[in-house]
């Protein structure tokens, strides 16, 4: 994950082969592992010609998956991944449609204010789509979203 931070590397790592066997860590009995592969993930799709390549290799299932799970960094970082990601209309759209709604709202209520960023600004990335307006409204993402107006802290007020 680190060497990927540079720029120029990000696109080498993926060239290189890396995303069968991260995507593939994803679904690991290892929360550690989990949470490594999805934080190489979140740094991965960063890049614009990498978000294709991380969604055709299957990244999208393995990152939702993981909003599921009780350890806080993996909810981060797949959330953030997830975030990243859904920069694209395509993906956005593709998201919302793989049942990822109630679980990213569930997340808004989270007590960790890194997560309610990542959710409330992924949320906000796929409000883009008029299907997934709908779809958010429909899974009670309005109140929770209200709710956090109220935050403390501007970052997520501005999400």
């Amino acid at each position: 994950r680190n060497i990927a931070l540079d720029g120029a590397n990000k696109v080498a790592v993926v060239e290189t082969g890396a995303l069968p066997p991260l995507v593939a860590c994803l679904s690991s009995t290892n929360v550690g592992v989990q949470e490594q592969a999805a934080a190489a993930l979140r740094v991965l799709s960063a890049n614009a010609d990498n978000q294709t390549r991380i969604v055709e290799e299957g990244g999208l299932g393995g990152l939702i998956d993981l909003l599921k799970s009780d350890n806080k960094d993996v909810q981060e970082h797949a959330c953030g991944a997830l975030r990243n990601l859904s920069m694209k209309r395509d993906v956005s759209r593709k998201i919302g449609e793989e049942g990822a709604l109630p679980y990213m709202i569930g997340l808004l209520r989270s007590p960790d204010e890194r997560i309610q960023e990542q959710a409330a600004t992924l949320l906000r990335n796929l409000s883009v789509n008029d299907e997934n307006k709908n779809r958010i409204a429909q899974a009670g993402g309005l109140a929770p979203l209200i709710i956090l107006l109220s935050s403390p802290l501007p970052r997520i007020q501005e999400q």
